[in-house]
C-alpha cells in the first residue's frame, strides 16, 4: 500500500470527514437506545503528526481558532483532549474519535486489514468494552455485520482509493449494504478529483438508494485533475444533520481553502430521493 496515514493524518480531507463523523454520532446518541458503529477502513486509530505532514494544510489551520468554531466544537474538543498541553502533536483517527463520542454500551466494530496497523489500532483502543477489531477486508466483512442486533447504527466507509476498481467497489458495497440494511445510517468519504468518476458514482447510487451529498472544494475546479476537495455521501442522515453539517463546513471552508486558490472555496450540497417506487 502506498497510503501513509501518518503523513496524511489531520489533512483537510480528514478534517471534513471527521467533522461529519462527529456530527453524525452526536445526532445518533440523542436517542437512549444503544447503537453499533462499524468502520470498514479503520486505520491505526491515533497518529503522531510529522513535522512536514499534511496536517499543516488541515487541522493546524484550525488549531488557533479551535475555541471560536462553535459548529465544529465537539470534534475540536476531542483533538484538544489528545493534546492537553496545547501543542498539536497527536491526531485522533475515526476509531478514537468515535470512542470519545459513543456511550459505554454502544458497540464498535473496526475493520483493519493490515496486521501492523491493526496492532497499533488495538493499542489505541485500549480496553474499551464492546469493541471488536477484525483483520479482514472491510468491504467483505461488512455483510456479516449487518443488520446489527442493536437495529440502529452508523457505517463509515472511508477507503484509501488506491485500487483501480475502488469506485466501482464502493458503489456496489453501498448499494448491497443498503439492500441488506435499509434502516442503517451510512457515511462515505470520497476525493473530489476527477469529475466523471464522481458523476458515475452518484448516478449509480441515485438509481438505487436515497442519499444526501456535500462537496467542500478548496479551490476552483476549472477542469483540473488533482485533488481539490472532499465529498461526503450520507444515507439516512439523522434529523438535523444536513443543516448542522452545512453550517460546520461553511465555518471551516475559509480556513481550509488552498493557498493557490486566492481565498476561493465553495460548498455544494444535493440530495436525491432514490428510485421511484412502482
Amino acid at each position: 500500500m502506498n497510503y501513509d496515514h501518518h503523513y496524511h493524518a489531520g489533512n483537510a480531507a480528514d478534517c471534513i470527514k471527521h467533522l461529519a463523523l462527529s456530527l453524525t454520532l452526536q445526532a445518533l446518541i440523542r436517542k437512549d437506545t444503544p447503537l453499533a458503529y462499524i468502520d470498514t477502513h479503520a486505520g491505526a486509530g491515533r497518529y503522531t503528526l510529522s513535522a512536514q505532514g499534511e496536517h499543516l494544510q488541515g487541522v493546524a489551520r484550525l488549531w488557533a481558532d479551535r475555541r471560536s468554531l462553535p459548529h465544529a466544537g465537539a470534534w475540536l474538543k476531542i483533538i484538544s483532549n489528545e493534546n492537553s498541553d496545547g501543542v498539536l502533536r497527536y491526531y485522533p483517527g475515526s476509531p478514537v474519535l468515535a470512542a470519545a463520542l459513543l456511550r459505554p454500551a454502544d458497540r464498535m466494530v473496526l475493520c483493519e486489514q493490515q496486521p501492523e496497523v491493526a496492532t497499533r489500532l488495538r493499542k489505541a483502543m485500549g480496553k474499551r468494552a464492546h469493541t471488536s477489531i477484525i483483520g479482514e477486508d472491510g468491504y467483505r466483512a461488512l455483510f456479516g455485520l449487518i443488520p446489527p442486533p442493536e437495529k440502529r447504527g452508523l457505517i463509515l466507509i472511508d477507503p484509501p482509493f488506491e485500487r483501480r476498481d475502488e469506485w466501482e467497489r464502493l458503489a456496489d458495497t453501498l448499494i448491497r449494504a443498503y439492500q441488506r440494511w435499509p434502516q442503517g445510517v451510512y457515511l462515505v468519504w470520497y476525493p473530489v478529483k476527477i469529475r466523471g468518476t464522481i458523476t458515475r458514482l452518484r448516478q449509480a447510487l441515485r438509481e438505487r438508494l436515497p442519499a444526501f451529498a456535500c462537496e467542500l472544494l478548496q479551490m476552483p475546479e476549472e477542469g483540473r485533475e488533482q485533488l481539490f476537495g472532499s465529498g461526503l455521501i450520507m444515507v439516512n442522515p439523522p434529523w438535523g444533520l444536513r443543516e448542522a453539517l452545512t453550517a460546520a463546513l461553511t465555518e471551516l471552508g475559509p480556513l481550509l481553502c488552498a493557498p493557490q486558490s486566492g481565498g476561493l472555496w465553495s460548498l455544494h450540497c444535493q440530495g436525491w430521493p432514490g428510485p421511484e417506487k412502482s
